[in-house]
């Protein structure tokens, strides 16, 4: 009567036990050989961030200059003027157009600009701020003829309406306080 208890109830429990043992030991080697091969990438990461950190330090003179979003709005504003000023356009506005997008310190102004020339002048904008030192992006661009019936002795004047981009960065201790004040609650600033 033993033997069958034994037999019957204790050995399909023991079994049970060390097949589940040897299942888990199984996924700690696995996560074990993981975590080696992790480690193992480690220089590559780091040799990735130095890598990464050059690319930012190359693209600096490209971005816009300031380190706040209304230096960097100056600035634009006064590249989108010097662009119109040499290609004989007319910069009738600019407005700024509110943008959160962030990545890691760098930080995106948008303008809308309207302004008025002719072709030669609306073309000679428009590729001055898309090959200029800056990276700016067109976003968007909508291109009206003021007067389509005007004589053919006199030059079309186009108005026009872009949305230009630009990417600045901020300075780190801008960046922590920010972060800084984000993560307090009510009433602890």
């Amino acid at each position: 009567m033993l033997a069958a208890v034994v037999a019957l109830r204790v050995a399909p429990w023991g079994i049970a036990r060390a097949v589940a043992a040897e299942r888990e030991l199984r996924e700690r080697a696995t996560l074990l050989a993981r975590a080696r091969a992790d480690l193992g990438d480690a220089p590559l990461l780091r040799d990735s961030a130095g890598v990464l950190t050059h690319a930012v330090v190359a693209l600096a003179p490209k971005l816009l200059s300031g380190d706040t979003p209304v230096e960097a709005l100056a600035d634009l504003s006064g590249r989108l003027n010097l662009a119109a000023s040499r290609n004989q356009a007319k910069l009738e506005r600019t407005d700024q157009l509110t943008d959160s997008l962030a990545a890691g310190r760098l930080r995106r102004v948008r303008v809308r600009t309207a302004l008025e020339g002719d072709i030669r002048g609306v073309m000679g904008f428009l590729r001055t701020i898309e090959l200029g030192d800056a990276v700016l992006t067109i976003e968007e661009a909508r291109i009206v003829a003021a007067d389509p019936s005007s004589g053919e002795q006199v030059p079309e004047i186009l108005r026009v309406e872009v949305t230009v981009t630009g990417w600045f960065l901020v300075r780190r201790e801008t960046v922590k306080d920010s972060l800084t004040v984000a993560g307090k609650g009510k009433g602890e600033t």
